[in-house]
């Protein structure tokens, strides 16, 4: 019997040192994992600042391999991507490519304004964009206040069956273009990031009298050359550019860029800023004075959108007639806290000729005002839907333009009741005292405006 419970408490002194062992082991091996782990996620990654190869990399390094796919020593874009956004010179833009020589080609997130095509790209559009020896070119180039953008590749091939969209015809004489077919088609067409639920021309013509275009749905389609769409500016930039910041991603996109805001005079067309309780945005600037539009349309005292018709009478502005204009240039402009940094500036009034749908006709006459309007042809004038434009109709002086439920260019009449977005000019050496002049973070203004929104 004795030999027996010898025996017995061998093996269990065996079994009790095993298990002893054995827990140790386990927790010493979770106990490594918990500390590797916690260091991993505290370990910033690292990857290279010049910018064509900090996108490879991290699409490498994240295996997002079907996001940015490489062909003919090509990177590009494809499919439904939220990796690929840059704030570049008061813009939001997606990278498109990254170009056999490293360059990169970028879009702007949305639409910037609405033209007619023109006769052919070069007539209307890229004049629009780019700037040329004639007056009144270059609206969109001037807001970038840089020299440093490179020329843009745009295809300027014509068809009539999608299927034959390939580019065998380019335009290099342009820093600024419009995306092709071509492009949109190898991005995913309706199913990628360059479906913005907009329309907005192609650089394609279908043939003589029509044009291929980007639909609100992401269809391809054509229309009439002098039907008035949505613009998304192309761009190539030099892809050696160094990344301050971001990872591509929209709420910390890549930031290529150092930029110090003081006063209104640094700050970009595009930024947003708070004054009057309101978010703004800038449209244009002058020396001394810049040009914003109010980010929503004017409200009344329970939240809801005003609404009013333009005049009894006519198109015309006439200050001494108790209407629209009279309204906001005295009784609103008086309830504005901060009113007395508004400056008078000119507001484009011209008509939008039907006989060439050139934009120039639009910028060709100025009123001066305190409050005022977009006009057809600025920035950022088709953001609002139901909304009125500084723009008259060459129709009858009954008849004036405004913004549709679309986000197009419409001919209304004066008494149509429509939403009002106003638009007024602020002195440019206002103080910046906080913000990065983004949406969520716009910049709030200093000295006399004091705002603290």
């Amino acid at each position: 019997m004795k030999k027996k419970v010898k025996r017995k408490l061998k093996w269990q002194a065996i079994f009790n040192t095993f298990s002893v062992i054995l827990c140790l082991s386990v927790g010493f091996y979770y106990l490594g994992r918990l500390i590797y782990y916690k260091i991993d996620s505290t370990k910033k990654e690292v990857f290279d600042t010049t910018f064509y190869l900090r996108i490879i990399e991290q699409n490498d390094t994240y295996e997002l391999h079907n996001s940015l796919v490489k062909e003919n020593n090509t990177y590009r874009f494809t499919g439904k991507v939220n990796n690929n956004y840059v704030k570049y010179k008061g813009y939001n833009w997606r990278i498109i490519k990254i170009n056999s020589d490293n360059s990169i080609t970028m879009i702007t997130d949305d639409t910037i304004t609405s033209l007619a095509f023109g006769a052919s790209l070069s007539s209307n559009i890229l004049p629009y964009l780019n700037k040329t020896d004639v007056s009144n070119t270059g609206i969109f180039e001037s807001s970038l206040e840089t020299e440093d953008l490179l020329n843009t590749k745009i295809c300027s091939t014509t068809f009539t069956k999608i299927e034959d969209s390939d580019c065998f015809d380019y335009n290099k004489d342009y820093k600024i273009g419009v995306l092709s077919i071509a492009d949109y088609l190898e991005a995913g067409s309706k199913d990628s990031y360059l479906n913005n639920d907009t329309y907005f021309w192609s650089s394609n013509a279908y043939d003589k009298d029509k044009s291929w275009f980007i639909a609100d749905d992401g269809r391809i389609s054509n229309d009439e050359k002098n039907s008035k769409l949505g613009i998304r500016p192309v761009i190539t930039i030099d892809g050696k550019m160094t990344v301050i910041d971001g990872n591509g991603t929209a709420e910390t996109p890549y930031i290529i860029e150092e930029k110090e805001y003081k006063t209104l005079s640094d700050a970009y067309i595009g930024n947003y800023l708070s004054f009057n309780n309101t978010i703004w945005k800038i449209v244009a600037k002058d020396e001394d004075k810049i040009k914003i539009v109010s980010e929503e349309c004017l409200k009344d005292s329970d939240g809801k959108c005003m609404t009013s018709i333009f005049s009894d009478y006519s198109n015309t502005i006439n200050l001494n007639r108790k209407e629209l204009m009279y309204y906001l240039n005295n009784t609103f402009y008086n309830t504005i806290k901060g009113k007395e940094n508004i400056v008078a500036g000119a507001f484009y009034t011209g008509t939008y000729s039907l006989d060439t749908n050139d934009y120039r006709s639009v910028l060709s006459k100025t009123t001066n005002l305190k409050i005022g309007f977009l006009s057809a042809a600025d920035l950022f004038a088709y953001e609002i839907p139901n909304t009125f434009l500084l723009t008259a109709s060459p129709i009858n002086d009954l008849n004036i333009y405004s913004v549709s439920d679309t986000n197009s260019l419409y001919d209304n009449i004066v008494t149509q009741e429509l939403n009002i977005r106003p638009a007024l000019y602020l002195k440019a050496s206002l103080n910046i005292k906080k913000g990065d002049g983004s949406y969520v973070a716009p910049f709030t203004l200093g000295d006399d405006t004091d705002e603290e929104n």
